[in-house]
């Protein structure tokens, strides 16, 4: 049986080599956000590119204020836009630009060439099975029971 600290530091060795890919990848391309912030632009390219501030505070968890700030900024680059709805003002859409729009497919583009890496030698099967038991595992960090 493989220990629990070995499949842990397992997930959290290619967690640290995928910043690693990010963050050259990142230069190569001159993509001028901070890898840190490159998570906000793969949910808004994966939500149609527009969502409540909310809920993209919820599924990136980060706080609101956090978030105000980082959008300030790419809002002010340039790269993301803020609009009200026009039914209840108090609801923020984050919305991509088309700059950002391109650099979150350049992510996207780059998250898929590392998972093509990480899973050479797998059938399709196998990475189906790898991303249900991925998704089962990160439901169960989600579960508040």
């Amino acid at each position: 049986m493989i220990q629990a600290s070995c499949v842990i530091g397992m997930m959290y060795h290619i967690s640290d080599k995928f910043d690693e890919y990010l963050k050259k990848e990142m230069k190569k391309r001159k993509i001028p956000i901070q890898p840190k912030h490159a998570g906000l632009f793969m949910i808004l390219l994966a939500n149609n590119n527009k969502l409540e501030f909310k809920e993209v505070a919820h599924i990136w968890r980060k706080s609101k204020s956090t978030l105000c700030d980082i959008v300030s900024r790419y809002s002010e680059e340039g790269l993301i836009e803020r609009a009200q709805c026009s039914l209840d003002k108090r609801n923020v859409y984050v919305k991509l630009t088309p700059q950002g729009v391109a650099y979150g497919r350049d992510f996207d583009e780059i998250a898929h060439e590392f998972l093509f890496k990480t899973t050479k030698g797998l059938t399709q099967e196998q990475v189906e099975e790898l991303k249900n038991i991925l998704m089962v595992m990160k439901e169960n960090l989600s579960y508040k029971g």
